[in-house]
């Protein structure tokens, strides 16, 4: 029996994205990332001799692993391997994977053996026969491409996808795209009949990786293409390339905007009609509604990133600061910046946080008091200390300032004081939900040329881990 439409439609695939299997580093950054699916290795990635123990640990992963709302993929070892029965008994438990990824497909008859195996151990776990579904690579050897439409009407298949390196190896060909950066012909074939294969049997079309990993702008333009054409989604092969492929994938709000306003004018439309300008009818019609489904699919908060003015993104970077994983317990840190404090910074801060304390105004009325002269506004020196530590310990590598345990001031600031600071490192805890961050306390000390502590804050920062690109 075929996948549902509706079951088809919630397991949307915009961006699947390569796991080394065995690799626990690798998995981490991936449960990370916004991928709507994961393709957990056992093929290409895995070394032979490695082969066994990336095995055993993907099998531990499928029950010991949350995650969350992400699709799970096992890709497994050809069907001429001799070792892909041990791949398909050793990664199937109870409730993952949720589809295999199966390399070099020839026919429609190499999915009927790998079925009969998915569900002898379908059997044994308990789970529903048929549940898990294919997504076959139609491309890799000189037979498949032209059998690709019978592949893809495969009744476990729910999406089919291609790729060239392989398919390159069997032609012997020298290269895959020309010097514009276009696949040469026979290349454009095998992609233009995967498109067809799976749009003809109602599945989704998955389009092949990006191998230049630098180069994320052409990434953006050949996904924008390959989404303009009909494909769903596309494979991944770095962590940097996921939210580009997404933000392709995904129809922009203006795009959602046209799609409503075309449906509610065909409400109590006869046939074709005039819809500003153009002539639109039941083909045009479809395709609105399939872009609100695909939006529903991923939640309209997650609809295309790419402005639609074309205004770039925000720059990342510089980081100055350290990572979660640098910062930690016990690490001070000296600071290199300084800063003499003036009568003016003392004003200015006090009149604009509308404070109207005599303390800090008030010359006359100082002169009276224990200190015989104005007082610096402590919040000022406070914010003075926290702002002389980002620079080394924060810049770019924060997430959040999630609040602060204590501020004490044991002795006051006054006008042509000079304050330096350093920062020590108090605890450090990854997150259990989420392993590319973590929350550090800091505690932060200010110190006037006297070397007398003038103010001491603790606080917790939400800190990144170490991006796999930097």
């Amino acid at each position: 029996m075929r996948l549902s439409t509706v079951r088809a439609a919630a397991r949307r695939l915009r961006s699947l994205h390569f796991v080394p299997g065995g690799s626990q580093k690798f998995l981490d950054k991936a449960l990370a990332s916004k991928a709507d699916a994961l393709i957990i290795d056992l093929e290409d990635s895995v070394l032979p001799a490695d082969k066994p123990a990336a095995r055993e640990a993907v099998s531990r992963w499928m029950t010991d692993t949350n995650w969350g709302n992400k699709t799970v993929c096992v890709r497994i070892n050809a069907l001429d391997s001799g070792i892909w029965q041990q791949d398909v008994a050793a990664t199937m438990k109870s409730l993952k994977p949720d589809l295999f990824v199966v390399p070099k497909v020839s026919s429609r008859q190499d999915l009927d053996m790998l079925g009969d195996k998915i569900a002898e151990c379908e059997r044994q776990v308990g789970r529903e026969v048929g549940g898990i579904t294919l997504l076959p690579i139609v491309s890799e050897v000189p037979e498949a491409p032209l059998r690709a439409h019978e592949i893809a009407q495969h009744p476990r298949v729910e999406a089919v996808t291609w790729g060239a390196e392989d398919l390159s190896a069997e032609l012997g060909a020298k290269k895959r795209r020309d010097s514009a950066g276009a696949y040469l012909e026979v290349f454009q074939l095998c992609r233009s009949l995967t498109l067809l294969a799976a749009k003809g049997a109602k599945v989704q079309a998955i389009d092949t990786v990006f191998t230049d990993l630098k180069d994320l702008k052409g990434l953006r333009a050949e996904a924008e293409k390959s989404a303009d054409t009909g494909f769903d989604g596309k494979l991944t092969i770095h962590p940097d390339q996921i939210d580009v492929v997404n933000a392709a994938f995904s129809p922009s709000s203006q795009e959602l905007a046209e799609a409503r306003e075309l449906l509610e004018a065909a409400k109590g439309q006869v046939g074709a009609f005039r819809f500003k300008g153009q002539m639109v009818d039941i083909p045009h019609f479809k395709q609105a509604q399939r872009m609100l489904d695909r939006a529903g699919a991923v939640g309209e908060e997650e609809t295309s990133a790419i402005s639609d003015t074309g205004a770039p993104a925000w720059p990342e970077g510089p980081y100055h600061g350290k990572w979660l994983e640098e910062l930690t317990e016990g690490l001070v840190i000296p600071h290199a910046l300084t800063r003499t404090v003036t009568e003016t910074d003392n004003i200015l801060f006090t009149t604009l946080s509308l404070n109207p304390a005599r303390l800090h105004l008030d010359y006359e009325s100082a002169k009276a008091t224990q200190f015989g002269q104005p007082l610096v506004n402590s919040m000022f020196t406070v914010a003075l200390l926290v702002g002389m530590s980002v620079l080394e310990t924060t810049h770019g590598t924060t997430i959040a300032n999630l609040g602060f345990e204590e501020i004490l001031f044991p002795r006051p600031v006054f006008y042509g004081d000079t304050l330096r600071a350093e920062t020590e490192v108090l605890k450090n805890r990854v997150s259990s939900k989420d392993p590319s961050r973590g929350i550090v306390t800091l505690e932060h000390r200010a110190f006037n040329q006297n070397g007398q502590i003038v103010c001491k804050a603790r606080r917790n920062a939400l800190m990144r881990k170490r991006p796999s690109n930097l």
